[in-house]
């Protein structure tokens, strides 16, 4: 059952970043060794300066696991406390810094054809000249044994 409701999240995630109109609230995160990730910000519960190199941090009374995207020798960065299905599916997205926050237009965002060589990527989207990353959520969740 939790392939199948981690499948389904990765879908809404799809569904926030690939529907045809309207506009969408995203983050641009840099990522350490790769494209820079685009996430849609309602999935972002919180933000908190941090240590980067720990395994979990704090948050209302939870230790959350983190996954780290920043850049190995920042000491101090901002873990992003992500959503999920229930409360053991949270975890924090560790970053260089406070990502840079956007309004775009969906039409603005194309796929991408790239080869998926990484599992922690979903899917490659081209917005402005710029290729971006859209994170495969439920990877990541496996790795950390969500």
């Amino acid at each position: 059952m939790s392939t199948l409701s981690n499948e389904i999240s990765q879908q809404e995630l799809q569904h926030l970043i690939t529907v045809s109109t309207g506009f969408i609230d995203a983050y641009i995160i840099d990522c350490h060794g790769k494209e820079a990730m685009l996430l849609p910000q309602n999935i972002v519960l919180s933000a908190l300066d941090s240590e980067t190199q720990v395994p979990s941090v704090q948050w209302h009374e939870l230790n959350l696991p983190v996954y780290a995207v920043n850049e190995p020798s920042r000491q101090r960065g901002v873990a992003l406390v992500l959503e999920g299905d229930d409360v053991s599916q949270r975890f924090a997205l560790m970053c260089n810094e406070m990502p840079k926050s956007i309004r775009l237009r969906i039409s603005e965002i194309v796929d991408e054809e790239h080869a998926l060589t990484d599992p922690a990527v979903f899917q490659y989207v081209r917005m402005n000249d710029q290729v971006y990353h859209v994170p495969n959520l439920a990877y990541i969740q496996s790795t950390m044994g969500l």
